[in-house]
């Protein structure tokens, strides 16, 4: 009976993995979050934002393809991208075509993560336009700490700030980037949208700027993990933000894409689907 229970406790677990390996990671959602603020919505309107992080992407495939057509079908004002574009190995040609291919009536905004700045010299075809280093790409977009006005519609114009991992990672830093970019004539005292790999210091930005901080790198865990366990597995990341939306009570808002891909060493996703995010600002 043992040698029963036994056997059927390994093929339950294989079957677990095997799901995990090669059935969730396809399962791509779509997952609809609506921010009630006031401050937001007079400052930018209704705008409909989609976030994705975390692709790491090895080939253009079906998949690929299809989250493609999954962001364009949705007609999104903004498309926002945080980091982490690239598997190791991945060709840089497949990544830029894919991310030349989302369409933003506003634009296609793009940060990079980690694993972009960490794989050497074939991730700066990423960013830069002709293999010059010294001019980043306009379609899409990418900010390496800088921030830029979006234009929109009935004159509004968007304040959006881009942060580079190095910075993002880094809480001195982080701090100095935002007060040095605070104090210059665009940074008025409307909201801020942050796009920024890490969301570790999205509460603790001095002053009450009022802001929309979209982040990943966490992958959500790729298992579903309970709460008590996050400190211990996930200890090097936000494990208080695995991912979701969350609020600080004064007007600040972090929002944690779970990812697209999934690590090179454990291509492995349970209970934490591959999401395609949808923002809505909405009044309160």
């Amino acid at each position: 009976m043992k040698k029963i229970v036994a056997l059927l406790f390994i093929i339950t677990l294989l079957v677990i993995f095997l799901y995990g390996w090669l059935i969730e990671p396809q399962k791509v959602i779509v997952k609809h979050v609506i921010i009630s603020d006031n401050k937001l919505y007079n400052a930018w309107g209704g705008l409909r934002i989609v976030h994705i992080s975390d692709i790491h992407l090895t080939r253009l495939g079906s998949r690929e393809e299809r989250v493609i057509q999954i962001i364009n079908g949705l007609e999104p004002d903004l498309v926002c991208v945080t980091g982490d574009l690239g598997q190791w190995g991945a060709t840089s040609t497949d990544v830029v075509r894919f991310l030349n291919s989302l369409k933003g009536k506003y634009g296609v905004f793009v940060v990079l993560g980690d694993s972009d700045k960490s794989s050497g010299p074939q991730r700066c075809f990423y960013c830069h336009e002709n293999n010059d280093i010294h001019r980043l790409r306009k379609r899409p977009k990418f900010l390496r700490d800088q921030c830029i006005l979006v234009s929109l519609e009935e004159g509004r114009k968007m304040k959006l700030c881009g942060i580079d991992p190095s910075i993002g990672d880094d809480e001195e830093r982080m701090d100095r980037f935002w007060k040095k970019v605070s104090t210059k004539a665009l940074f008025e005292k409307t909201p801020v949208l942050v796009l920024s790999h890490f969301s570790k210091y999205w509460s603790k930005l001095p002053g009450d700027r009022k802001l929309l901080w979209l982040s990943g790198n966490t992958h959500g865990g790729q298992v579903i993990t309970p709460g008590w366990l996050r400190p211990y597995l996930f200890s090097g990341k936000d494990w208080r933000h695995l991912s979701g939306l969350f609020g600080s009570g004064n007007g600040k808002w972090l929002y944690v894409n779970p990812g697209l891909g999934t690590t090179e060493g454990f291509p492995v996703r349970i209970g934490v689907p591959p999401e395609v995010t949808v923002i809505h600002i909405k009044k309160e």
